[in-house]
């Protein structure tokens, strides 16, 4: 297995929209990386103001300094590590930052916009052949094992369908948009001919702008082999927002308890899971360390897969 040297401190993070505006999550990974053994060391905002607010938000929650860079640029030239928790239209100059710098990149789903992919898919690959790790932050696989918990029969068969209902914020095609890519990312996890499937038989409930729910439908085919898969969005501004994933009519929904304790609950039982953000954030930080070349070209590959998938469909969607 190839690596290259492991640094000698703390890695150090930096982070492109720390604030918390909607959805935005950059505070929760500030504290997720500080709880797998990183510092955050700086950020970056839409702006000066908002690098300082952002900066001083961290400080106070963190509990040591944490300095406003000026920009993206130069917050990526300072870190050993970009997280880019900015909204989806300033992630491709954010992943150009990262890719100048020479430094690893987590970022938030979708890596880029649909109408983007081509460029992004290029940017992937560029990280892979250099060796940088890339991530996206799609935290669903890591409720996985508590369906195999509460369904252990699925543990034997691969899935013939694939169904996930999330609660977006938005309306219309942005419910999709901002959705997708987490449901790709479960059947990923599930299936793993998936990363080489092509779609097929796909269709909407309501394709309307406005539209405050949808289903997206859609198959997946590699050869003789085919899944089924359904993503259902619905128009949820406020906390907890309903979510459930469910594997040939096995299905398990979330709750979110005291202090954001997670949960899942299916056939007539419910068992506790981690934080599936701080896993996936562990696990970036544990491949920042151990700076595996096969691992990070495997999970470049994953990304990419998504990517290609995700801008495939929507092109569908929106377009079609």
């Amino acid at each position: 297995m190839s690596t290259v040297p492991v640094p000698d401190h703390a890695p150090r993070i930096g982070i492109v929209g720390a604030g918390r505006t909607q959805q935005g999550l950059g505070p929760y990974l500030a504290a997720a990386f500080a709880a797998a053994g990183c510092r955050v060391t700086a950020v970056a905002g839409r702006d000066a103001n908002g690098a300082l607010r952002g900066a001083k938000q961290l400080t106070a929650t963190l509990g040591h300094p944490v300095d406003a860079a000026a920009d993206t640029a130069a917050l990526a030239g300072a870190v050993d590590a970009l997280v880019i928790a900015s909204p989806v239209p300033s992630h491709a100059a954010a992943l150009d930052a990262a890719l100048a710098a020479g430094v690893a990149c987590l970022c938030e789903k979708p890596l880029v916009g649909w109408r983007e992919a081509e460029a992004g898919r290029a940017r992937i690959r560029t990280f892979a052949a250099r060796g940088l790790l890339l991530d996206e932050n799609c935290q669903w696989p890591f409720v996985l094992p508590a369906l195999f918990e509460l369904f252990p029969q699925l543990r034997t068969e691969p899935p013939r369908e694939v169904r996930m209902r999330l609660s977006p914020v938005g309306r219309g095609p942005s419910m999709v948009e901002d959705s997708l890519s987490h449901v790709l990312s479960v059947v990923q996890a599930l299936v793993p001919w998936a990363s080489a499937a092509l779609l097929a038989e796909i269709g909407q409930s309501d394709a309307r702008a406005d539209a405050e729910h949808n289903v997206v439908r859609f198959e997946l085919r590699a050869g003789n082999r085919q899944v089924r898969v359904e993503l259902h969005v619905q128009h949820c501004p406020q906390q907890p927002r309903p979510a459930w994933i469910e594997v040939d009519g096995c299905r398990m929904e979330r709750r979110i308890g005291a202090g954001y304790t997670i949960s899942f609950a299916g056939g007539g039982r419910e068992v506790k899971t981690p934080d599936p953000l701080r896993q996936l954030v562990y696990r970036f930080a544990g491949l920042l360390t151990q700076r595996s070349r096969d691992r990070t070209t495997a999970l470049a590959n994953l990304v990419d897969a998504r990517l290609r998938l995700y801008a495939d469909l929507l092109r569908h969607v929106c377009d079609g």
